[in-house]
């Protein structure tokens, strides 16, 4: 593996059970939430599938595009409880050994939005992805829908890049990225949390996923952490952000009443580069003062 396919440490998926605790016992108790199980947002009444918010989409082999090669290739891999394609697979490939090296290397730079469980968390899902080579058409690759537990998935935005363009964006800093938004509440005020020096010195990335009584004045109240990947780096960060955040509150029977929250913070290495936070913070180090 070369070094900028170590760029991301992959957890492993696994499921996650979960029952808010007590300090939330009085907000159940008065039916606050009356939206379903505490913690569980409007319409959100099952596991929501992972979905591709970035693709990094292959180069066209030289030798196939020179000699007019059409093909496609199916991968098959789990998406991790962070966002990230693990045990990556070709299942299927026509022709054989033209174009899937360039489909699975590039795999591992893709960026999905993962499963979202009910009560509140990520969870992992398996998935297949085929993505088709066509010298003739414009453009000249695409995409099939991503296949997630079986079931196609419905069109969503999604940005595609070519390789060259996902390292030249890197470079530029220019992209800044947006935090998961809260379920089923209106944030009027959001902090995203510091990726940790020590984390992106190993390229550590993870999720941090957290439930919190929002009260009547909007503040963040009895946070808890009820599921991480690297928790051991990111949930400190997770918690500070999450305490400066300010909500539009619920309103019941015309009145604002305390409500239970949950949200989950992703932490992607590539994503904070590109913000230019990395970039700002080094150039700092070097300004020098005088008196």
């Amino acid at each position: 593996m070369s070094a900028r396919h170590a760029l991301w440490i992959l957890a492993a998926a696994g499921a996650l059970g979960w029952t808010v605790a007590s300090q939330h016992s009085a907000a159940r108790a008065q039916g606050l939430d009356e939206t379903g199980p505490v913690g569980q947002s409007p319409g959100v009444n099952k596991t929501t599938d992972a979905f591709v918010t970035l693709a990094v989409m292959p180069r066209y082999p030289k030798s196939a595009l020179k000699r007019g090669t059409d093909g496609e290739v199916t991968l098959e891999f789990d998406i991790s409880k962070h966002g990230r394609a693990t045990n990556i697979e070709v299942v299927a490939e026509s022709p054989r050994g033209v174009f899937d090296d360039e489909a699975a290397e590039t795999l591992e730079y893709w960026a999905f939005s993962p499963a979202r469980l009910p009560d509140c968390g990520t969870t992992g899902q398996t998935a297949r992805q085929t993505i088709v080579f066509d010298h003739d058409a414009d453009p000249q690759i695409r995409l099939q829908p991503l296949v997630v537990d079986n079931m196609p998935q419905p069109p969503r935005e999604t940005r595609e890049l070519t390789l060259r363009e996902y390292w030249e964006e890197q470079e530029a800093a220019l992209h800044t990225p947006h935090a998961w938004d809260p379920r089923g509440f209106f944030p009027l005020r959001r902090v995203d949390p510091e990726y940790p020096t020590r984390a992106l010195d190993r390229r550590k990335e993870g999720m941090v996923a957290l439930a919190f009584l929002i009260g009547t004045d909007g503040a963040v109240s009895d946070v808890e952490v009820v599921d991480s990947v690297e928790g051991t780096y990111f949930q400190k960060p997770a918690l500070s952000a999450i305490r400066q955040w300010r909500f539009k509150p619920r309103i019941k029977n015309g009145e604002p009443v305390d409500a239970v929250a949950c949200h989950e913070f992703v932490f992607h290495v590539d994503e904070y580069e590109r913000s230019g936070k990395l970039a700002r913070e080094r150039a700092m180090d070097n300004v020098q003062t005088s008196n």
